[in-house]
């Protein structure tokens, strides 16, 4: 165990940790501050030094097995590999000559960039030298675009080409339900091809996205990149080729999620992992060092206050880059409106030249080394991922359970309870389930429709499908938007208060949060001094919903005497009780009231 700080001061133990804690929780139970984790295991509220007791990897110095604190001992700068999200050659050409220009250090681009002739090649590659910086490519066919590339490029270029042009047939098996039967027989051959003309290209990636966009934790994607790596190591292994040259050829592609703490430990658990399976397999010191891309999450993103997602960005790219990724790809902040603008793309990269440059990070290596929480979550991650790499295995490898259904059962159950909890206010999308701006002028887009393999595949799966956490959200706001022009104005809630101001306060602001991500107007009532003022500040509200917000306390006969008179008055109002209490203890599932709300009164049917 690495030596003790601040030796002159005497260590108190944890116990003695949760008795100051629990005095400052006003002597509340200590154990509601921990939190089960989407990986399965209990995230604790507070590290101790003694968590790091049993952690094998502890001592592990940079640039020594099992690396998972960096396969570089001598200093660490990534790439920067935006995403210019721009589906136009011409202007994907003049935006990524600027963006080279202003900071960025790689190329990065994916199918939806129309790359099938090589004229197109001469278009998006303009006056760039494709030999001076590494290209990073996930492309459906990726040996089809090398065959462009050596029409494109001279002998001598082509041979100091670099970066990775991944094949990743099992990407594109969990992505679209079915690849050909001879997807590694191709694989071989590109591998060898690339190798002799291009020694310095990598050529099969290990995609994750496909998992972590259905849904995902980190645990699974950790099990699911190492499974797909195994596969292909073997699969090449019995196509004649030396694990050297496969582990060399390799890249993984990964996404960086929104829980920082959990994304920094899992880049560096990922590296422990690999060099490990690399060194079960024979591969030697380089084939051990894991070459590593990650991209910002995008299940997370929204269309709504799409400026918060520069936001998510930022922590995103912290974390990759504190967790000592190769290569960081953060996607401009409107990305998910379609094609990004200049603004977008340039605080994108300006966000990874601050981490560089600013902040410095990279005068660090692994920066998060030896905090208490990290490496706990590090081992942590490390086990369980290892654990259900090896159910994976054990069912006959990733193909297997693939087709038996058991990769999508299991991210299937995981993302269940991502939607249930923001719908259940345990987690926010600020802009989107909680604090809406009502006022912004809502996009009009729609998702793209899923992948689906138009050639037919011959090793046949069930598809996984990518969810963005947002969309039912903003489903609703669209079906609010169209009230509104439809009637000229918002779907009204009325907050009607009977009782202690300071308990109907807590009612109605509740209230308000619960309605407004539905794109509801909510109108608060204030209190009144007799039945009569409420009733006619209610109907002069034009509201179609009143909630009633109580209190603690409350007058129950004038409650029922309002009631009374709006049944008489105004009998088409929908009236609904707040509780705030009743709604956090029971779970309230907030899209689900706005959904019932809104078909109840005509919005969007």
């Amino acid at each position: 165990m690495a030596a003790a700080l601040f030796t002159e001061f005497e260590a108190s133990s944890y116990e003695e940790w949760q008795t100051a804690a629990r005095e400052s929780l006003l002597d509340q139970d200590f154990a509601r501050l921990i939190r089960r984790s989407y990986e399965g295991f209990a995230v604790q509220p507070m590290a101790h030094p003694q968590d790091l007791a049993d952690i094998a990897h502890i001592d592990a110095l940079p640039g020594q097995f099992p690396y998972v604190r960096g396969t570089r001992a001598d200093g660490y700068r990534w790439f920067i590999a935006q995403d210019l999200c721009l589906s136009d050659l011409r202007r994907f050409n003049h935006a990524l000559v600027h963006a080279l220009a202003n900071g960025q250090t790689a190329i990065y681009a994916d199918s939806k960039l129309p790359l099938h002739r090589v004229e197109d090649l001469a278009t998006a590659f303009a006056d760039i030298d494709l030999t001076q910086f590494p290209l990073l490519i996930q492309a459906a066919n990726p040996a089809k675009l090398y065959g462009l590339l050596r029409g494109y490029l001279k002998d001598d270029a082509l041979r100091e080409m670099h970066g990775c042009l991944g094949d990743d047939p099992l990407r594109t098996l969990a992505q679209s339900g079915g690849i050909a039967s001879d997807a590694f027989e191709q694989m071989a051959a590109f591998v060898q091809l690339a190798a002799a003309q291009s020694p310095r290209l990598e050529t099969i990636a290990v995609g994750t996205d496909v998992y972590h966009d259905a849904g995902a934790s980190a645990v699974q994607e950790m099990a699911l990149a190492m499974a797909t790596a195994v596969t292909y190591l073997r699969e090449m292994g019995r196509r004649g080729l030396d694990v050297e040259l496969v582990a060399g050829k390799m890249r993984f592609f990964m996404r960086v999620g929104e829980n920082f703490f959990m994304e920094v430990a899992k880049f560096r658990a990922v590296k422990m992992m690999w060099a490990q399976i690399a060194a079960a397999f024979g591969g030697g010191e380089a084939a051990q060092k894991i070459k590593l891309h990650a991209s910002a999450a995008s299940r997370n993103k929204t269309r709504h206050d799409v400026y918060v997602n520069m936001l998510r960005a930022t922590t995103e790219a912290m974390a990759g880059a504190i967790g000592g990724v190769d290569s960081l790809q953060v996607a401009p902040f409107d990305a998910v409106l379609g094609e990004s603008s200049a603004f977008s793309r340039r605080t994108a990269r300006n966000l990874q030249l601050i981490l560089q440059e600013e902040v410095r990070l990279i005068d660090l290596i692994d920066p998060a080394g030896g905090a208490w929480h990290v490496e706990t979550l590090t081992d942590q991650l490390a086990k369980s991922a290892w654990s259900l790499f090896q159910q994976i295995e054990a069912q006959g490898g990733l193909i297997a359970a693939l087709r038996a259904g058991s990769v999508q059962a299991q991210i299937a159950a995981v993302a269940d309870q991502r939607r249930q909890d923001l719908a259940e206010g345990r987690t926010a999308l600020i802009g989107s389930s909680k604090y809406p701006n009502l006022d912004e002028t809502l996009p009009d887009v729609q998702d793209p429709p899923a992948a689906v393999d138009d050639a037919g595949g011959r090793i046949d799966v069930q598809p996984l499908q990518a969810e963005r956490l947002a969309v039912p959200y903003e489903e609703l706001r669209r079906n609010a938007e169209t009230y509104r022009r439809q009637r000229g104005h918002r779907a009204r809630i009325f907050l009607a208060s009977f009782g202690h101001p300071a308990a109907c306060k807590a009612d109605a602001d509740f209230a308000r949060e619960l309605y407004e991500p539905g794109g509801f107007e909510v109108i608060d009532g204030g209190r009144h001094d007799s039945i009569e003022s409420a009733i006619h500040a209610t109907i002069n509200s034009h509201a179609a919903t009143v909630v009633i917000c109580t209190g603690d306390s409350h007058d129950a006969a004038a409650v029922t005497a309002y009631i009374d008179a709006l049944n008489t008055r105004q009998p088409d109002l929908t009236v609904l009780f707040a509780d705030i209490d009743d709604w956090i203890d029971n779970g309230v599932n907030a899209y689900e009231m706005n959904r019932t709300l809104q078909d109840k009164l005509g919005i969007g049917g």
